[in-house]
């Protein structure tokens, strides 16, 4: 019974038990005037190649697109640099976030979008005092984030925020960077409409909310995770196919065990006894 249960589990959420082909790893280095080196590294831990995967830097209120790859197979790691970061000056942590988009399939196939967020630090790293989490609810074509936010400190705070979106999506009113002051121990709560990309097959999607500030002379910088999704919370349309054949197997299995229950060897076999 429990080998039963784990596979239909495989058959219902295979991506989730199998984990995601391309791992992501960010290296960065900062120098004594605060030049910024990064590395991207990506690596295939898949059994099939993948193709088309498209890797960009996002940092500040600003994008870094890089190098194209046509093919990664099974195995295969590679490892880009980029040194278009701006110099950093105050004292503190600071975020950076790569965007990987890639397909299953050299012509056609799934298109999949990896977002890897990770953060170094000038000199020493700071703790910032900014909380909050992100809530999504949506139908096929949009999606409504419910974003808060809270200072957890007894000061006051002027935030600067960034929201990570995979391509194609567009959110309104949030034009990639929003900001403004936060209270000690102020809360706001603010919604964000998010249009749904037309060549994107799944409806859920990871979400990712930078949110910097400074104070004298050092910076603080935080993130915010959360589940885009463009549908109801019980339902995906990504598993719809599981679904359905698990259905057609349920009713196949019950026609067998009514017609072997109602045959007329099984009533003979019952009234002899």
């Amino acid at each position: 019974m429990c080998h039963l249960f784990v596979l239909i589990l495989f058959v219902v959420f295979p991506n989730s038990l199998l984990g995601q082909p391309l791992q992501v790893i960010i290296n960065s280095d900062v120098d004594q005037n605060g030049q910024v080196g990064l590395a991207l590294t990506m690596k295939n831990t898949g059994s099939k190649p993948l193709f088309h995967i498209q890797p960009m830097f996002h940092f500040h209120h600003s994008m870094s697109m890089m190098t194209a790859i046509r093919e990664l197979g099974p195995g295969q790691s590679i490892t880009l640099e980029n040194d278009k970061h701006p110099p950093v000056l105050r004292v503190g942590t600071y975020p950076i976030s790569a965007k990987v988009r890639y397909k299953t399939l050299f012509e056609g196939g799934e298109s999949k979008t990896i977002l890897h967020t990770d953060s170094f630090y000038f000199e020493e790293p700071v703790k910032s005092q900014i909380g909050g989490s992100i809530q999504s609810s949506g139908g096929p074509a949009s999606s409504n984030l419910k974003i808060m936010i809270q200072n957890h400190s007894d000061s006051l705070k002027n935030v600067r925020m960034m929201l990570l979106l995979p391509p194609g999506m567009v959110a309104e009113k949030f034009n990639g960077m929003m900001g403004f002051t936060l209270r000690s121990n102020e809360k706001k709560n603010f919604d964000v409409t998010v249009k749904r990309g037309s060549d994107l097959d799944e409806d859920r999607f990871p979400v990712r909310l930078i949110v910097e500030y400074g104070e004298m002379l050092k910076h603080y910088s935080g993130e915010i995770k959360g589940v885009m999704q463009f549908s109801p919370s019980w339902y995906s349309a990504k598993y719809f196919p599981h679904f359905t054949a698990l259905v057609v197997m349920g009713l196949i299995w019950m026609g067998f065990y009514f017609r072997f229950y109602n045959s007329p060897l099984n009533k003979k076999g019952n009234t002899n006894a």
